[in-house]
C-alpha cells in the first residue's frame, strides 16, 4: 500500500507543472497527458481519506511555505480533480491546442497547491498562478473582447490581492509569522483587509465589476 510522505505530497504538487510545459513538447498526447495529470490527483485525494494522520511540511522554516494534506484538503482536491475530468471529457473530441491544455493543468495544479497552503505566502504564490493561467484561459479565443474582458479580470484580481497583501502584512507584524493561525490575535483591519482581497479576487464581492461579462466572454469549458 502507498504511504503518505512528504516526497509523495511534493511529486504530486510538481507533477501537473512539469506535465504541463510537456504537453507544449509533446502536442500530440496532450489530451492523454492532460488526463494522467487528473486521475493522479484524484487518487492522491483517495490517499488523503485513508491517511489516519495529517500531514504538515515546512518547507521554509516558520517563515515561509507550510502545507497541510489532510482529509479535509481531500474533498477540496478530489473535487478539483472531478471537476477538470468533466472539461476534458467535454474537450475530448474537441479542436483545442496544446496550449489551452498546458494552461488547464497548469490551472488545475495551482488549484490544488492552494488547497494545502498553510500560510499567506504561499496562498498568494498560488493564487497569482491561478490568475494567471485563468487569464491565459480567458482570452484563449483571442477575440478583441475576451482580451478586454482577461485584462480587466487580471487588473481587478491584482489590485485586490494589494489588499490582501497589507492585511499579511499586519499579520506579521503582530505574530512575527505568515501562519494562518496568526488571524487570531491578528488586529480586526488585518482579517477585514485579507478577506476583502479574497472575497473581491473570487468575484464573491463586487462581483459585477468583472464576474458575468468574463464568464459569458470566456470558452464554455
Amino acid at each position: 500500500m502507498i504511504e503518505l510522505t512528504p516526497a509523495l505530497t511534493i511529486t504530486w504538487l510538481a507533477i501537473p507543472f512539469f506535465i504541463g510545459f510537456s504537453i507544449s513538447l509533446l502536442p500530440q498526447f496532450d489530451r492523454l497527458l492532460a488526463l494522467s495529470v487528473t486521475l493522479i490527483s484524484i487518487a492522491y485525494a483517495g490517499l488523503l481519506f485513508v491517511t489516519r494522520s495529517p500531514q504538515t511540511l515546512e518547507l521554509i522554516d516558520h517563515f515561509g511555505v507550510t502545507l497541510i494534506a489532510d482529509s479535509l484538503s481531500g474533498f477540496f482536491i478530489l473535487t478539483n480533480g472531478l471537476v477538470t475530468l468533466a472539461i476534458l471529457l467535454y474537450c475530448w473530441r474537441s479542436d483545442k491546442t496544446a496550449f489551452f491544455y498546458t494552461q488547464l493543468v497548469l490551472l488545475h495544479g495551482s488549484v490544488n497547491a492552494a488547497f494545502l497552503c498553510a500560510d499567506f505566502v504561499s496562498l498568494y504564490v498560488a493564487l497569482e498562478v491561478i490568475s494567471i493561467a485563468s487569464f491565459l484561459l480567458v482570452t484563449y479565443s483571442r477575440s478583441a473582447r475576451s482580451i478586454w474582458f482577461g485584462l480587466r479580470y487580471l487588473f481587478i484580481s491584482n489590485t485586490a490581492m494589494l489588499f490582501y497583501l497589507v492585511g499579511v502584512a499586519l499579520v506579521y507584524k503582530a505574530t512575527h509569522s505568515f501562519q494562518f493561525e496568526g488571524l487570531s490575535v491578528a488586529p480586526p483591519e488585518a482579517i477585514a483587509l485579507i478577506f476583502l482581497g479574497l472575497l473581491v479576487k473570487g468575484g464573491i464581492f463586487v462581483s459585477g465589476l468583472w464576474l458575468p461579462q468574463t464568464h459569458a466572454e470566456a470558452d464554455t469549458p
